[in-house]
C-alpha cells in the first residue's frame, strides 16, 4: 500500500516541478525570471555579499556553474562581483538595487499566481500543505546531506 502513494506522490511532485514555474513564473510571461536567478537573487537578499564558493556550497553546485549564473545576473545588472579585499583569489558576490527590484517584482508576481491557484483552499488546507511542503524539502535536503557526506568518507 505504501508504495502506491509513493507512486502517487512521484508523479505528482514531477507535474508539479514541470507545471509550477511554468515559463518560469506560472504566467507564461517572457520578461519573468528565470528559477535559477530568482533563488540566487533570494539568497543574496538573504545571505548579503557572499563568495562564489559559499554560494556553491549553499546550492550544492559546482562552481562553474555558479559562476555561469552569476554571470547571466551581472548581464542584467541584478548582481555584481569583485575581487574579496582580503584575499584577491576570491570573487564576492552581491545583489545590485536593480536585482532588488526585480527580485521584489518577481517574487509579487510569483505570490499572485499562487494566490489564485490557491483561492479556494481554506486557511487550513493552506497551512497544513505549506507545513507539510516544508517538510518535504527538509527531507530533501537531510538525504543530500547525507549523500555527500557518504560521499566525501569513500574519497
Amino acid at each position: 500500500m505504501r508504495n502506491d502513494f509513493y507512486e502517487h506522490i512521484e508523479h505528482e511532485v514531477v507535474l508539479l516541478l514541470r507545471r509550477a514555474d511554468f515559463k518560469r513564473t506560472l504566467d507564461g510571461a517572457a520578461h519573468s525570471m528565470d528559477r535559477s536567478a530568482y533563488l540566487l537573487l533570494k539568497w543574496l537578499d538573504r545571505e548579503g555579499s557572499s563568495a562564489n564558493g559559499a554560494i556553491s556550497e549553499a546550492f550544492q553546485l559546482d562552481n562553474s556553474t555558479v559562476s555561469r549564473q552569476i554571470a547571466a545576473l551581472e548581464a542584467k545588472g541584478w548582481a555584481r562581483r569583485y575581487s574579496d579585499s582580503e584575499d584577491a583569489r576570491v570573487n564576492v558576490v552581491e545583489i545590485t538595487d536593480s536585482g532588488k527590484e526585480a527580485l521584489i517584482a518577481a517574487k509579487l508576481a510569483r505570490l499572485d499566481a499562487y494566490s489564485e491557484l490557491l483561492e479556494d483552499w481554506t486557511d487550513q488546507e493552506l497551512e497544513q500543505f505549506s507545513q507539510l511542503l516544508a517538510r518535504l524539502n527538509r527531507s530533501i535536503e537531510r538525504r543530500k546531506q547525507l549523500k555527500s557526506s557518504h560521499n566525501t568518507e569513500g574519497t
